[in-house]
């Protein structure tokens, strides 16, 4: 019998006698090895490993995340996509770093102390306004359809090039329209109530050319240009009384007063003064009923003004360019009328400046002015950067010392308050310099509804550029900057209504699917109706006149 047969098939492993080399292994008391316990060396390769597992997490899910956080959710951190920062995190840098620090006071045409409060020199090249790339800019994408307009807005129209915004025209056919452009907004981002504003600008094109619409100018934050049901029954109105002024075409259910219908406006409209559905957001408006307060049992008048800065154009009657500089207002007055006496209107230079003889339609009513431009205010003429600006006071505590002065190179003219004046003739009160939070709009248009456009002579591309936007306010306000001031809040009501504010193809308030809030004037409306009548509305929403009600502008 062999050894294994008869010591059996396991017995060599039993035989401790033997010693093998690798023996410590499995005997780890012997040589200093201990079972249990630890060792730097396992901790040392769990460590690697961890280490592994995060690089792959950070390369596969991390970056990722940030990227998009920083391309995406730059407006509530006020880093832009372009990398711009604010001097203190959480902050918004309301003044540019490059901007002089000798601009940071001056002294008004009203003679009061004022400092800046805002402003971009657009000295980093390259920047992008696509929404959430920019703090307080945003580059629209849609169809001016209030003004008619034949280009379409593009935010890659936009940017900034050797230290100048640039806004840049192409004929190139775009959602079945001629031209693309860019429209660049602070709506909701940045707002001003009263105070100085100033851009240096260059015009494109050439001073005789017929085509460009430039401009820049300011609206109250209520409505957001381009989204036309916002500013149904809020554009252009700005007043705070309660009377006929603020019901659909200014008139009570049995069309009075009558010169309103017959007499009182513009042959175009069949002499009709007014065809505005009514302010919305009235003086009138029934104790808690949808509107922005302050107080909803004790409503106040909310619209949604607007200043023009410039619109630039050809001169119509002679040689070279010029602008037109404005106030749109609502309701309206008697064939449109305000006072123009020396006392209410002052003209700083009457061999460059006089006022429009356009004066308003069924849709506005305007006060403004036409200044001759230099040829060196055109890119091809020059290319001189040439200052423009609106000063403009409004005091709800005492409206009478109100007043706004524009500015192209210099003061150019300047009303008072009694331009605003009620008219008993057809029974509406004082209309008021704007009291409301107004963002900024720098756009570059072409439309047939402006001026007459020659197309063969204008040069493509086209640039309309700024060298800067400053803001300065008068010394020690309060509330002065900022969309959402407590005595005319903004943001819940756009937070409320969503869909108007983010939906450009709605142009009637009820198309976003919303209701206007009850007039006190309207019979059974609310328990202190104070007038028996039915809205007339056959003027407010025809088919011809649909894409030109809220139309936010234009004469």
């Amino acid at each position: 019998m062999s050894n294994i047969d008869s010591a059996g098939a396991y017995s060599r492993l039993e035989d401790h006698s033997t010693v093998d080399d690798d023996d410590f292994i499995h005997e780890p008391d012997k040589k200093g090895m201990k079972v249990g316990g630890s060792n730097w060396r396992g901790f040392f390769n769990v460590l690697v490993l961890i280490l592994i597992l995060l690089a792959l997490v950070a390369l596969f899910a991390g970056y990722p995340i940030i990227s998009w956080a920083t391309r995406h959710a730059t407006t509530s951190m006020y880093v832009n996509g372009t990398g711009q920062v604010p001097d203190l995190i959480g902050l918004p840098s309301l003044i540019d770093p490059d901007t002089p620090k000798e601009v940071y006071t001056r002294t008004g045409f009203d003679g009061k102390e004022y400092e800046l409060v805002f402003s971009d020199e657009f000295n980093k090249d390259g920047r992008s306004f696509f929404p959430g790339d920019d703090p307080f800019w945003e580059g629209v994408n849609l169809w001016y359809g209030s003004t008619q307009d034949l280009e379409y807005y593009e935010p890659g129209q936009i940017t900034t090039r050797d230290g100048h915004l640039v806004i840049v025209l192409e004929m190139e056919e775009t959602y079945g329209l001629p031209f693309k452009s860019g429209m660049l907004q602070s709506w909701n981002k940045f707002c001003f109530t009263t105070g100085y504003i100033e851009v240096s600008t260059v015009f494109p094109g050439d001073q005789n050319v017929a085509g460009y619409w430039p401009g820049a100018w300011f609206m109250g934050n209520l409505g957001r240009p381009g989204y036309e049901s916002t500013g149904d029954g809020l554009w252009p109105y700005s007043y705070d009384s309660c009377d006929v002024g603020t019901l659909p075409n200014q008139t009570d259910s049995s069309g009075n007063p009558s010169i309103v219908t017959t007499a009182g406006g513009n042959p175009k409209y069949n002499n009709n003064l007014s065809w505005l559905p009514g302010q919305r957001l009235s003086a009138c408006t029934c104790p808690g009923e949808d509107h922005p307060g302050p107080d909803i049992n004790n409503p106040i008048g909310r619209s949604s003004p607007e200043i023009d800065i410039f619109e630039g154009q050809k001169n119509k009657v002679a040689f070279g360019g010029r602008v037109t500089q404005s106030v749109q207002m609502a309701p309206f007055s008697n064939q449109y009328y305000f006072p123009n006496t020396s006392a209410d209107v002052t003209i700083y230079n009457s061999n460059s400046t006089s006022l429009n003889t356009y004066r308003g339609s069924a849709l506005q009513q305007a006060v403004s002015a036409l200044t001759n431009l230099n040829s060196t205010t055109y890119a091809e003429n020059g290319a001189d950067f040439t200052t423009f600006g609106v000063e403009y006071w409004s005091n709800p505590s005492n409206r009478d010392e109100g007043f706004i002065t524009w500015v192209a190179g210099g003061p150019v003219f300047t009303i008072d308050n009694n331009v605003f004046t009620g008219d008993p003739t057809v029974n509406i009160s004082a209309r008021l310099i704007p009291e409301e939070p107004m963002s900024i709009i720098l756009n570059l248009a072409v439309s047939e509804s402006f001026q007459t456009v020659d197309s063969a002579a204008m040069t493509f591309p086209s640039e309309l550029r700024f060298d800067y936007v400053r803001v300065w306010q008068r010394k020690g306000i309060s509330n002065g900057v900022g969309c959402d001031p407590p005595n005319r809040p903004t943001a819940k009501y756009i937070n409320d209504h969503l869909d108007a504010y983010t939906n450009a193809n709605y142009t009637l308030w009820a198309d976003a699917g919303y209701k206007k809030p009850k007039n006190s004037l309207v019979c059974d409306l609310c328990p202190d109706a104070l007038v028996v009548r039915e809205p007339d509305t056959s003027h407010v929403y025809s088919k011809k006149h649909v894409h030109r009600l809220g139309a936010f502008r234009r004469g």
